[in-house]
This record gives structure tokens, sequence and C-alpha cells, in this order.
């Protein structure tokens, strides 16, 4: 299999239409347009998730308790799942970073520590409950690591 079709994504109404540029139309195989309605399909419901924990977070924040860890890894989740998806039908969505600070309002750099947090951490339940973002932030990757190597140690 080649490369992945590059495909970028505009808002439109509810939902969000997806265009690929011409050269990479064959990528899509077959049926270029069921390809584009997948990514588009699964951009919105990867957004829809994030903004439901963004409302989860903006809720904590106002009763000024702390951000949990977990609920920055759900954002990064849905990130890494949707790479997951699009990558199955042999598509990437250009400037991820860039579509997802557009749609969801979220600092390119966080976003980035978000998803690095979550690669480097696969499962949310080596997460303690009582960790807070705050405390993973500044050194995600680090912190992921030492979470895996504690459940790893523990084996």
């Amino acid at each position: 299999m080649g490369s992945p079709a590059m495909i970028a994504l505009e808002a439109r109404g509810e939902g969000f239409i997806a265009s690929v540029p011409l050269a990479q139309l064959d990528r899509l195989g077959e049926r270029p347009e069921e390809c584009l309605q997948i990514a588009c399909n699964a951009y919105r419901r990867a957004v829809e998730a994030m903004r439901d924990v963004q409302a989860d977070i903006e809720q904590l924040k106002s009763k000024r308790t702390p951000i949990p860890a977990r609920k920055m890894w759900e954002l990064g989740d849905a990130v890494v799942n949707l790479c997951s998806e699009l990558e199955e039908g042999s598509m990437e969505l250009d400037s991820l970073n860039d579509h997802l600070v557009r749609d969801l309002g979220i600092n390119a750099k966080r976003m980035g520590t978000i998803v690095t947090f979550r690669r480097h951490l696969t499962d949310k339940d080596l997460i303690p409950e009582t960790l807070g973002w705050s405390q993973c932030e500044k050194q995600a990757r680090k912190v992921a690591e030492e979470l895996k190597a504690a459940r790893d140690s523990a084996c």
C-alpha cells in the first residue's frame, strides 16, 4: 500500500466536508466519495467527543477543581483513535493540529503535549485518579513512561 492521501476538512453547518488533492485521488481507491465521507464522519465523532471532554474540563475549572490527567488523556485518545481510523482508509489529515486548533480552540502546543502523553501511555487505567494534569503537562512523555514502568515493575 502506498502513502496515505492527505485530506483537509472544512466545517460546514453541523458537519465537515473533506477534500483531497487531485493528484492523490487515486490513493482513495475506487470509491473516493465514500472514503471522504468516512473521514468526515470520523472527524465529526472525534470533535464531538473532544468537545464533551472540554465541557467536563470547563466545569471542573469553574469549580476550581484540578484537571485530572485522565481527562487530558481522553482528549489525546480521541486524536489517536481518529488517526487510526483515517489510516485504515489510507488517509491522513493534513495539518491535524491546525484543524483541532480551529475546531476546538485548543492551543497547538498544548494539544501536542496531550497527544504525546496519550501516545506514550496507551492504558488510561495506569493513570492514578488523583494525578492532576498540572503534574504531567511540563513532562508529559516522562510521566507517561514512568507510569508504564511502574506497572511493568509491579508485574
